[in-house]
């Protein structure tokens, strides 16, 4: 059974408001590190992806970016164009794990992390720096999107059994309802 597009357009706008306020509350959030985020806002992007699939995840991820650096002041500043760069190297490479089936909620989580940071080092490298020395962060950044990525994993894959539990309890057999349990992070 497929869902009405009005109704899939509603849970799309939660998810991209969802992951713009995490945008928003994580760039208040004192760090050690002034670039350095747990990337909350990846949440809703992984459950658009196990929800309603690669488009969507684009759109989520694109939509609350552009809108979380209006709200924060950073709209085509420099970080704007890192955390874009970052967003859609990690979008991509999460899409193009899920695709397989063969991954589960974790190894695509980790590597939209890790795709994240090494997106913003290269786009840093390429837009800004011209300095090799900048690359020397990237093993820190893959550790860091390990860490990172385990956490939003875990937290996403809560989320989703909870959505999925939801779900169940209308009777709803929805588009998300199928895939939740082809999913392989149960």
């Amino acid at each position: 059974m497929r869902l009405p597009d009005s109704r899939k357009e509603a849970h799309l706008s939660v998810l991209i408001v969802l992951g713009m306020i995490l945008f928003v509350f994580e760039a208040y959030i004192p760090r050690p590190i002034p670039w350095l985020k747990l990337g909350l806002a990846n949440l809703a992007t992984l459950i658009a992806l196990y929800w309603y699939g690669a488009g969507a995840a684009i759109l989520v991820s694109l939509y609350r970016i552009i809108l979380g650096s209006l709200f924060i002041g950073t709209f085509l500043t420099p970080g704007f164009f890192l955390s874009l760069s970052g967003g859609l190297c990690a979008v991509l490479g999460m899409i193009l794990l899920y695709h397989f089936r063969i991954f589960g909620i974790w190894a695509v989580s980790v590597a939209g992390a890790g795709l994240h940071g090494a997106g913003q080092l290269l786009a840093g490298y390429f837009l800004f720096f011209r300095n090799a020395v900048i690359l020397n962060l990237f093993p820190f950044m893959l550790l860091y999107g390990l860490l990172s990525g385990s956490i939003i994993a875990y937290l996403s894959y809560l989320l989703l059994k909870q959505l999925k539990k939801e779900f169940a309890l209308t009777g709803t057999k929805s588009q998300f309802y199928s895939k939740i349990q082809v999913g392989k992070y149960e």
